[in-house]
C-alpha cells in the first residue's frame, strides 16, 4: 500500500489560526510530520508542532501538536521548495517501510578550539585566589598567552 498525504504540508514558519475549545488565536508552525488515523489506511494527515505567535518556541510559552484538520485558517504560508517535497517523500516512505538505518556521525577530526596549556601554582593557593577573585583563572590563561 502506498501512503498519500491528504491535503498539503505547510512550510515551516507558517502562521495559522486555531479556534477550538482549548486553543484560539494565531500560532506559528515549528515542526511538521504526518499522522495515520488507522493503521490500515493509506491516507496520512499533516501534523504540526505549533507555538503561539509571535513567541514560537519560548521557555514560558506552550508548544503542542495539532492535526491539519484543526486549522481554522492560514494567515501566512511559510517558504517551501524542492527540499520540502524530498522531506515529505522521505517521511511517507519511513511511515510505510520503517526508519532506515542511520548513518554514523563522523567525529571531529580536530578540536574546534585550541585550549591553551596553563600552569597553575600550588592548587590550594590557586583555590584561595579564585575564591577572592572570580576572574583569577581567566587572568592566568591570558598571562600565559602573553608570555608565549
Amino acid at each position: 500500500m502506498t501512503l498519500t498525504l491528504k491535503g498539503r504540508l505547510l512550510g515551516l514558519g507558517s502562521i495559522i489560526e486555531l479556534a477550538s475549545e482549548d486553543y484560539t488565536g494565531r500560532y506559528v508552525v515549528l515542526a511538521r510530520g504526518g499522522f495515520r488515523t488507522e493503521k490500515e489506511s493509506s491516507e496520512v494527515i499533516p501534523r504540526y508542532l505549533v507555538g503561539p505567535h509571535p513567541y514560537g518556541e519560548a521557555p514560558d510559552q506552550e508548544t503542542f501538536p495539532i492535526l491539519d484538520t484543526e486549522i481554522e485558517s492560514i494567515v501566512f504560508e511559510g517558504y517551501t521548495d524542492e527540499k520540502d517535497q524530498e522531506f515529505l517523500d522521505s517521511l511517507l516512505d519511513m511511515m510505510e517501510n520503517g526508519k532506515p538505518l542511520a548513518k554514523r556521525a563522523e567525529q571531529f577530526k580536530a578540536s574546534l578550539t585550541e585550549i591553551p596549556e596553563v600552569e597553575i601554582e600550588d592548587l590550594e593557593e590557586a583555590e584561595v585566589k579564585a575564591k577572592a577573585d572570580p576572574f583569577y583563572r581567566l587572568r592566568q590563561i591570558k598571562e600565559s598567552k602573553v608570555d608565549e
